[in-house]
């Protein structure tokens, strides 16, 4: 009898590990489905390809229910189907979307996606205009999950429709365009536009009309949106293609942002998310905007002073007989009110990061190369700022510098990032973190990334960061360092997006270890993380046949 005992135990383990193994199995195949249809711009027009990837989470969730992959397989499908109502316009798709986020609240209340499940479909019914039924979810977030990490988006739901002044008829779901900000120089231009939440937009191109004396124009309409009380009418710019910008409430329901131009412009768009806001990036050259790399000529080192290669209107690392890198911009992380990761004792990411921001500046300046720093200073800086710093300083190289965190205090270890899709579940962990978002976001930004980057682009970068990581790993080494190689690794950063030049975010050790804390408080060994860095800057420059075409005008 204990001998059967025994044995029944044993297949019962045997069995429950079989299974979780494959849900985990299922769940990445669904995933890898995902990504595939992330990549391919063409493929994500078909709604049978989308009805496919949907189907391969719904079987993780029909074949694994109890398994731990369900919940997130249940809302990985409703959030599709937000997706495919991007591109469809059916009402049906966001009416399912809404199904399946209840039914994962139904069938899994103590998930910790259920309170974000209930917060999703309140925007669908806000969407749908519903407004009494996502009233009724905030109050059931507030209620039920208070200790969720949805309650105080909740509250400030609530409270948005209960103190609104001099409501309109079924205006709830309007979203106030809180400002317009804008940088640029001689061949870009970056608007971002701050939104209350995330609302749907259009865009649109109008050209000259001589006889009205109205130029070109791009025009970006915000549904469901509304002005501020007494908001600036027009703002002049005047530099790059961008003479003014104008903002009005077209409408009851629509805001209107209208970018006055000098010429035929092309431009990309896209949300980020904690705070809402729309980015657009515009210029007189589409190569500026889809960066185009081609392998011709070698790149060699210069001395400090000598100008950049290129002609002011040219980018800055250019395609000519011989080419030169002499431009780097270094990103201390986080800054300001956004600490980054805490360590032991309340130990800030970002005060180490600027540390080692400074010593890699002097030390490159001393190499002779021209170098930025995004901050010198315990300030703030939102992350879409840092990159057009890089852009309007036409960088020929820019390097991220960060810290990481693990709930796991004995985890240690270096790893450095480029920016791609990815479907490791721990490089978006670490994605969600410095992007100061949740993981949950992360799948809308992958198919930004798709849209925005060409292979050519992510593979110099990629390069750029298998030399920087050998070099800075070979330095820690050196020292007697004990830490994990982590590697190279591919993740969707919003530092890194929209970044003109080859690009990489380093983690140079756990700030929640305290023997790498111990570390990267010393000088010495901030100067050792430098030094191999810099060699791997070096390296990547003398061995790389990259040539960077764009703004030719």
């Amino acid at each position: 009898t204990g001998v059967l005992v025994v044995t029944a135990l044993v297949l019962t383990a045997f069995t429950s590990s079989s299974a979780s193994e494959g849900a985990a199995l299922a769940y990445q195949s669904a995933n890898k489905a995902y990504v595939e249809l992330c990549r391919d711009s063409s493929a994500r027009k078909s709604r049978t390809n989308w009805l496919q990837v949907i189907n391969e989470f719904s079987v993780v969730f029909r074949n694994h229910p109890k398994s731990r992959y369900a919940p997130s397989a249940r809302y990985r499908t409703a959030g599709l189907y937000e997706q495919l109502y991007g591109y469809s316009g059916r009402k049906g798709d966001l009416e399912d979307a809404a199904s399946v986020y209840l039914d994962l609240v139904k069938r899994y209340p103590q998930s910790t996606l259920a309170d974000d499940a209930l917060y999703k479909t309140a925007g669908i019914y806000t969407r749908l205009g519903r407004e009494d039924k996502a009233v009724a979810l905030y109050r059931k977030i507030v209620s039920q999950y208070p200790g969720g990490d949805m309650v105080a988006s909740a509250r400030k739901e609530l409270k948005s429709v209960q103190v609104q002044e001099q409501p309109i008829k079924g205006s709830s779901s309007h979203a106030t365009v809180k400002k317009v900000r804008q940088w640029s120089n001689k061949d870009y231009n970056r608007v971002v536009i701050d939104l209350e939440k995330e609302i749907p937009f259009s865009t649109m191109t109008l050209g000259p009309d001589k006889n009205a004396g109205r130029p070109d124009r791009l025009v970006i309409d915000l549904d469901n949106a509304r002005t501020l009380p007494g908001a600036q009418y027009k703002t002049s710019v005047n530099e790059g293609i961008l003479s003014d910008i104008r903002l009005s409430q077209f409408n009851r329901d629509k805001v209107r942002v209208v970018l006055d131009l000098t010429g035929k412009p092309y431009y990309e768009t896209f949300i980020l998310q904690d705070p809402p806001r729309l980015v657009i990036d515009v210029s007189s050259n589409r190569k500026s905007i889809k960066d185009v790399a081609s392998y011709q000529s070698n790149i060699k080192k210069v001395r400090s002073g000598t100008p950049t290669i290129m002609p002011t209107d040219m980018p800055s690392i250019a395609s000519q007989f011989s080419l030169k890198v002499s431009r780097i911009v270094i990103d201390p992380g986080h800054g300001g009110k956004d600490p980054g990761a805490l360590g032991p004792g309340g130990i800030k990411e970002k005060d180490i990061t600027l540390a080692i921001g400074k010593l890699l500046a002097k030390r490159l300046k001393q190499e002779g190369f021209e170098v930025y720093l995004t901050r010198q200073t315990d300030v703030f800086l939102t992350l879409e700022e840092r990159t057009t710093f890089a852009n309007r300083k036409k960088a020929d190289l820019f390097i991220s510098i960060h810290v990481n965190s693990n709930v796991d205090t004995s985890v240690r270890g270096i790893e450095t990032y480029f920016l791609n899709l990815t479907t490791d579940a721990s490089a978006i962990e670490v994605a969600a973190r410095e992007n100061a978002t949740s993981s949950k976001s992360i799948s809308d930004l992958q198919l930004i990334i798709n849209d925005l980057m060409l292979n050519s682009k992510i593979n110099e970068s990629s390069k750029f960061a298998d030399s920087v990581h050998k070099y800075v790993m070979s330095s820690a080494k050196n020292v007697g360092y004990r830490g994990r190689d982590l590697g190279v690794r591919q993740a969707p950063f919003y530092v890194l997006l929209g970044a003109q030049m080859p690009s990489i975010l380093v983690e140079l050790g756990f700030i929640t270890n305290s023997t790498d804390l111990s570390l990267l408080r010393k000088e010495t060994y901030q100067k050792t993380m430098v030094d191999g860095i810099a060699k791997g800057i070096n390296n990547y420059i003398m061995n790389t046949t990259y040539a960077y075409r764009g703004r030719t005008r």
